[in-house]
């Protein structure tokens, strides 16, 4: 069965880990997710699960930090990443775990979710919709998630999907590397709103953040199930 268009990052990964033994985002996490996880409740005997966890920057340090967190990606190569770093820094690889969320449910519920730069990956409505749905139908009565994507809620963008996994030239560490292709749809502020709503996902906070690592400006939104 061919890969689907979400999937081409695994091939990025593969690339830059097999021949630079280095992460393709870098090894910084972004504070501002520990931040919103006390903000909203979130002890350290809560139940967490990252949805695309990518190479760990957030997971790793939770994990070290004494979070209850699962992490999961649809990427092996990402997975295979984590773990061996999480070995490295002294913690369980048990904590990571190989995913694809829309297609596959977990057995339980959380008490907090949260995904950094997953959502604007996904370019089919259909895809995004069941991301949603997933999100919602995964957390314990009460739960809150927090769903980072990249924008500024104004400007839109849509990629095409049919040259997922084309090699293509990228700066990685000064350098230009071909890498695969990979997928982004960004949205206005109105459609992501409405995208919640239509996924029965109640919007307690929402605003611009220039703080997540890796990008300029993301749109930042703390849901809880309706």
């Amino acid at each position: 069965m061919d890969k689907k268009y979400y999937e081409a990052y695994d091939d990025r990964y593969k690339k830059i880990h097999s021949e630079k033994n280095l992460a393709w985002a870098g090894y910084s996490h972004s504070p501002t997710i520990e931040e919103l996880l006390k903000k909203y409740g979130a002890t350290k005997q809560s139940s967490i699960l990252e949805i695309g966890c990518g190479e760990g920057q957030n997971a790793l340090y939770l994990l070290s930090q004494g979070y209850n967190l699962m992490a999961s990606d649809i990427s092996p190569e990402a997975i295979k990443w984590c773990k061996n770093h999480a070995k490295e820094k002294n913690l369980s690889d048990e904590n990571f775990f190989v995913m694809d969320i829309l297609n596959n449910t977990l057995d339980k519920k959380f008490d907090f979710i949260y995904s950094v730069a997953v959502l604007h990956m996904l370019v089919l409505q259909e895809d995004r919709d069941k991301f949603l749905t997933f999100v919602r139908e995964h957390l314990n009565k009460g739960g809150k998630a927090l769903i980072v994507v990249m924008g500024d809620g104004v400007e839109t963008r849509k990629s095409d999907i049919s040259q997922a996994f084309e090699l293509a030239d990228r700066s990685f560490y000064d350098e230009m590397v071909q890498v695969a292709t990979t997928s982004c749809r960004m949205v206005t502020w109105d459609e992501f709103l409405a995208e919640l709503d239509n996924a029965s996902l109640k919007v307690l906070n929402h605003y611009v953040d220039e703080t997540i690592v890796g990008f300029d400006k993301s749109m930042v939104a703390v849901v809880e199930a309706k």
